[in-house]
């Protein structure tokens, strides 16, 4: 497609840190176009307001009408969960899309200590601001995988990209990283 090879920076950031919950990191953003118009960005964040001392980040959105100018929403849309091990220090790299049923699925990053591996987990949501995380592991592999993408196939189908990390003896926790590379998987369902 020759219309995406060049692109244009535009002036400006589209969102930056500003208050409690953002003060001191925004990244990995993931936008949605909204049924009704507009798109919600979801975004990555950590700031002196985090939800517990140990918090490693969460998951923020803001909104907006033509794509530039968002207004951030008020709360956090989806946090660790400090007694679910591979989920007590950190959420992050959101990844959303629609389900058949009309409701929205997001794919995450999910990390505890350092001796349990990264995991893909997931939440579900009819109104893209309130999120149950869903039971389980959607991904994971022995040295940990992160910063998902899911994109949409035909027939309901789905595939996650999303780096891995390869260690040597030892494992995560001990030994070293000895690659990272991009690795994908297919969904018929969403959820294995």
């Amino acid at each position: 497609m020759e219309r995406f090879k060049s692109w244009i920076k535009e002036d400006g950031p589209r969102l930056q840190g500003s208050r409690d919950l953002d003060s001191a990191k925004l990244q990995s953003p993931c936008i949605v176009r909204l049924p009704s118009g507009g798109y919600r960005l979801f975004y990555t964040a950590i700031g002196p307001a985090k939800p517990y001392p140990d918090c490693q980040g969460y998951i923020l959105s803001a909104a907006s009408k033509d794509g530039l100018t968002f207004e951030k929403e008020p709360g956090v849309r989806l946090a660790p969960q400090p007694k679910i091990p591979h989920m007590s220090l950190r959420v992050i790299s959101p990844s959303v899309a629609a389900c058949s049923d009309g409701r929205w699925r997001m794919y995450f990053e999910s990390r505890g200590p350092a001796d349990i591996p990264t995991v893909i987990c997931s939440a579900i949501s009819s109104d893209m601001l309130h999120w149950e995380l869903e039971e389980g592991i959607r991904f994971q592999t022995p040295g940990g995988v992160g910063g998902v993408r899911y994109l949409a196939l035909p027939n309901g189908r789905g595939r996650f990209y999303c780096f891995e990390s390869v260690y040597g003896s030892g494992g995560p926790s001990h030994g070293p990283r000895t690659a990272q590379r991009i690795v994908s998987a297919i969904t018929s369902d969403g959820l294995q």
